[in-house]
């Protein structure tokens, strides 16, 4: 069966090659950047963080998720995934990536969750049984939609889970100021919808104003080049975390921020943060005149 498997998903990638042929380069460009670090390295790196940052074992926490039920229950909702005989879409995050989802939930305990980009709720599912464990908490999630045909969105979410999910069908550029304005402050902001320069800057920047003062800003694909041009550019996300003073680090495809005090917006009372204008993007933002990359060099990563 598991050869069956594997031949299905080889030839449904190599279909998408011979589509998209350009699209099948920057995976390989991906691959490459992807094994220039061991996963027991990066997950290491990862662990001593947020133990430094929080205060927790987060080995502890590791052992805790690979223990659960949730973890066996989405390990078999994957094999299930594979088999789908319907269409279905690349690009849920990998087995790492809700790992440290999970664990940077479970250590930060953030109760005002807000992400972008849920395909079939891979990530979503984890960080709503983060904050299911740690017994209090919210996820408002903004997706763009999915083809009839496809696995639904909440494919990976337990249904004991979704009383804490906020799902969102629409584009995030219309839904996410009206969401953030809704919340008022987020406690972790994630990204993981377009992965264009032009479109994490604006989320990231969108998202910014609304971080509490001990806010964190994490991102999915950050090794991801967009484009062919892409390839030799620094990714959005350092440039965001540079340009705002956060301290950030990045975990195979993963980058985390924190905002704490060395973000640069001042922080502002919960009264204020009702009024729409007031956290509108910078002009350079609005403007979506983000074609280049900045031009100073990437920051020394401080993790």
């Amino acid at each position: 069966m598991v050869s069956q498997i594997l031949k299905g998903k080889t030839v449904r990638m190599a279909g998408k090659a011979i589509r998209n042929p350009s699209r099948a380069v920057l995976r390989l460009v991906l691959k490459a950047r992807l094994r220039r670090a061991k996963i027991e390295d990066e997950r290491g790196r990862l662990l001593d963080l947020l133990s430094r940052r929080f205060g927790v074992d987060a080995a502890a926490l590791l052992a805790e998720y690979h223990q659960s039920e949730f973890h066996r229950w989405f390990q078999q909702r994957r094999v299930e995934l594979d088999q789908f005989e319907g269409p279905y879409r690349f690009g849920t995050t990998g087995e790492f990536g809700c790992e440290a989802m999970y664990l940077l939930v479970r250590a930060a305990r953030p109760r005002v969750v807000v992400d972008t980009g849920v395909l079939y709720g891979g990530s979503s599912a984890h960080i709503l049984a983060a904050l299911a464990q740690n017994g209090a908490g919210e996820l408002h999630s903004i997706d763009i939609g999915r083809d009839d045909r496809e696995p639904p969105h909440d494919f990976f979410v337990p249904s004991e889970l979704r009383p804490r999910w906020d799902l969102i069908i629409g584009d995030s550029r219309r839904e996410l100021p009206a969401l953030l304005r809704r919340c008022g402050t987020v406690d972790l902001f994630h990204h993981d919808s377009l992965h264009t320069w032009d479109h994490m800057t604006w989320e990231y920047e969108t998202a910014f104003p609304y971080l509490s003062p001990d806010g964190l800003l994490s991102s999915d694909d950050i090794q991801n080049p967009p484009s062919i041009p892409g390839i030799f550019r620094q990714n959005a996300f350092p440039a965001f975390c540079q340009r705002r003073h956060f301290s950030f680090g990045s975990f195979h495809n993963l980058g985390v921020a924190f905002r704490g005090t060395d973000g640069v917006a001042p922080s502002r009372g919960p009264e204020s943060r009702t009024s729409g204008a007031a956290h509108d993007p910078p002009d350079w933002a609005r403007s979506r005149n983000w074609g280049r990359s900045p031009t100073e060099s990437a920051a020394q990563e401080p993790f």
